[in-house]
């Protein structure tokens, strides 16, 4: 497999528009668009960028023509996949899926938030992987070192970004609802105590609601660690988050 000619970090200010996507670039004319990268000197210009869809047209698409083909027709994913924008986690690279497997929600901190109080993006999307696309399988997957959550921890953190403050704030009952050591790690308890707060959260809308009851639909919360690869998942019978092969075998 070719080295990936770029990866992002977790915020990315793209300084100026370029004419190619049809908005002005007023800088000098021999140079182009750059992306200020937070957690690095190097800068990342549109040029490199573009080169990365080059490489995925010449490299990737033709191996998988057939499948983009066939995708062209429908989809059918096997799951709802509801996660964090966090450029760090990327669910279709660490479920190694294909396109067309798994149908993507993200947002900041991968909230759902109750029926009634969550944004009409996140409840249109719901709505339609459940009734239209009739997944099977939801899936709620924070991760480690999540900002979103540092933020409900830590308001501070998000003083000035008022909006940020507001949707987090939609998962503050998870703030009363970490369990483990009051001296133990607690963004890691408050992450955890998020996502079964988002999977509770997904019962309060009817569709899921009556597809679960029905037996058409399982929920699932899983927990990413971006450092190690590792994912566990949300063992019902315990609360807790376990290793999913420990707890298969």
């Amino acid at each position: 497999m070719p080295e990936p000619r770029f990866a992002l970090a977790s915020s990315i200010v793209l300084s100026n528009a370029t004419s190619c996507l049809g908005f002005p670039w007023h800088g000098d004319s021999s140079s182009s668009p750059q992306f200020h990268l937070n957690s690095t000197k190097k800068i990342y210009t549109m040029r490199d960028l573009l080169s990365g869809v080059t490489q995925f047209q010449q490299e990737t698409f033709p191996v998988k023509k057939s499948r983009f083909q066939e995708l062209a027709r429908g989809q059918s994913p096997e799951a709802l996949f509801i996660t964090c924008s966090d450029s760090r986690v990327n669910p279709e690279l660490f479920t190694n899926s294909e396109p067309g497997e798994i149908f993507v929600i993200r947002n900041a901190g991968n909230i759902v938030g109750r029926k009634g109080e969550a944004d009409l993006g996140m409840a249109a999307t719901i709505e339609y992987a459940v009734k239209a696309l009739k997944v099977p399988q939801i899936i709620v997957c924070g991760h480690s070192q999540c900002g979103a959550m540092q933020g409900l921890m830590n308001p501070e953190v998000v003083s000035g970004l008022p909006e940020v403050g507001k949707w987090v704030s939609l998962s503050k009952k998870a703030l009363d609802d970490r369990s483990g050591n009051p001296k133990g790690d607690r963004l890691m308890q408050l992450i955890e105590a998020n996502i079964r707060l988002q999977v509770r959260n997904l019962m309060t809308f009817p569709e899921v609601a009556y597809a679960v009851e029905a037996g058409r639909l399982l929920l699932h919360g899983w927990l990413y660690d971006f450092e190690t690869g590792r994912v566990n998942v949300l063992a019902p019978e315990t609360n807790q988050f376990v290793d999913p092969h420990v707890r298969i075998a």
